[in-house]
């Protein structure tokens, strides 16, 4: 039944292929690693390139050191000051896709060990074409995130630009020692072509199955300049690129790629309700996603979800009809109902494993009978658009 009303909700969608950027991932399992003290270097293995600065021992690779008792990437110094740059450029055996093909949205992720002083992972251009990327030099490095305990590091996002915006890493219940992944998401056509991110995390070390979204690295501004000539230019983007800064850190499982779902809300609850419609799964082809809707009243009863492959915004407004500060942000397309069980609805719907879906969008609202809310005796929750991807 969902897998029909998820086909009804894009009918048009399928008529709107989509040419994706192949997704890559890099382990590091293929490197010699050794988990004896110096480890064994990283520079010169496939492709790496790395510096160490102010210290004697280089960034190395290790043999069963990752959360998954496989080689990692690890620096071995303590002390600020202390740290490695490394990169490796696109080559004949490994490399990830060029973007701005066809797709609007791309995404990298890594595994982190997280440490204090800060260590960074991201896109980056060899403008100099001198083989290597390095944050000395102008202009290279793209989009980066930085994770770090101390206390002016924490969760940044990185712009093209070189300016960041920070999150803070206890309310993410992030400690030091923990293995992260973390998962920038990158919509290319916002902002007017400059571009926004979205940042995620995953703790391994604490068992979560699931990532959550950063709340402050929500819609930031990249500051992607096309046709700027370097790392402001995502479709240049050749290379991957770090930095460790101090003892702790390490580094597993990049994964690159077009496609990335998400779900983003718009539009309020009702001004007198806190009903809020949010997404437990990211919208993938070939799985079933699931949102929910949470702080119900004890008086909501018999719930529907309405989904469509349009927004209405700003919203319909039903005060005229016996609901104040209500209204409606989804076009009709299709509709399931619930019943919610203390205070909490979930909606699960299938999504066909289909390629060109990817990129089209559903657009979600639900809705609870509550005769004590209103005239009508109905609160609408806010909207939520599923944006439907591979990865």
């Amino acid at each position: 039944m969902q897998r029909l009303l998820i086909l009804c909700a894009l009918g048009t969608a399928l008529s709107a292929p989509t040419t994706l950027t192949a997704q890559a991932g890099y382990d590091f399992n293929g490197l010699m690693g050794s988990d004896a003290h110096p480890y064994t270097l990283l520079d010169q293995q496939d492709g790496w390139s790395e510096e160490t600065f102010r210290a004697a021992n280089r960034c190395g690779v290790t043999a069963t050191l990752s959360h998954d008792m496989t080689q990692c990437l690890r620096f071995q110094e303590v002390g600020p000051g202390y740290g490695c740059d490394a990169s490796r450029i696109n080559d004949s055996n490994w490399s990830f896709g060029s973007f701005f093909g066809n797709e609007n949205s791309a995404f990298f992720e890594a595994d982190v060990q997280v440490g204090f002083w800060g260590g960074s992972f991201g896109l980056a251009y060899d403008t100099n074409a001198n083989g290597r990327v390095r944050g000395s030099e102008a202009g290279e490095r793209g989009v980066y995130f930085t994770i770090g305990t101390q206390a002016n590091v924490q969760l940044r996002l990185h712009a093209a630009d070189g300016t960041f915006t920070t999150a803070q890493l206890g309310p993410l219940g992030i400690a030091g020692g923990n293995w992260v992944r973390v998962r920038v998401g990158m919509d290319f056509s916002a902002a007017s072509g400059s571009g926004l991110g979205y940042v995620s995390v995953k703790n391994i070390t604490a068992g979560d199955t699931r990532f959550t979204d950063v709340s402050d690295l929500q819609g930031t501004p990249l500051n992607l300049s096309p046709g700027s000539m370097d790392a402001r230019d995502a479709s240049l983007w050749n290379a991957i690129w770090l930095h460790f800064e101090g003892a702790t850190y390490a580094l597993d499982n990049i994964l690159i790629g077009s496609g990335l779902a998400r779900g983003d809300v718009y539009g309020s609850p009702c001004s007198n309700s806190s009903a809020e419609l949010r997404s437990l799964d990211r919208p993938v082809v070939g799985t079933t996603a699931t949102a929910e809707t949470i702080n119900l009243s004890a008086n909501a009863n018999a719930g529907v979800l309405i989904v469509g492959i349009a927004p209405l915004l700003p919203g319909v407004d039903l005060t005229n009809i016996g609901a104040p500060g209500c209204h409606i942000y989804a076009v009709y397309t299709a509709s399931t109902t619930w019943v919610p069980q203390g205070g909490v609805g979930q909606h699960a719907l299938t999504i066909p494993n289909m390629a060109n879906l990817v990129g089209a969008s559903l657009y979600l609202q639900s809705a609870v009978s509550d005769f004590s809310a209103n005239q009508l005796g109905v609160v609408p929750s806010n909207g939520l658009r599923w944006l439907i991807g591979s990865h």
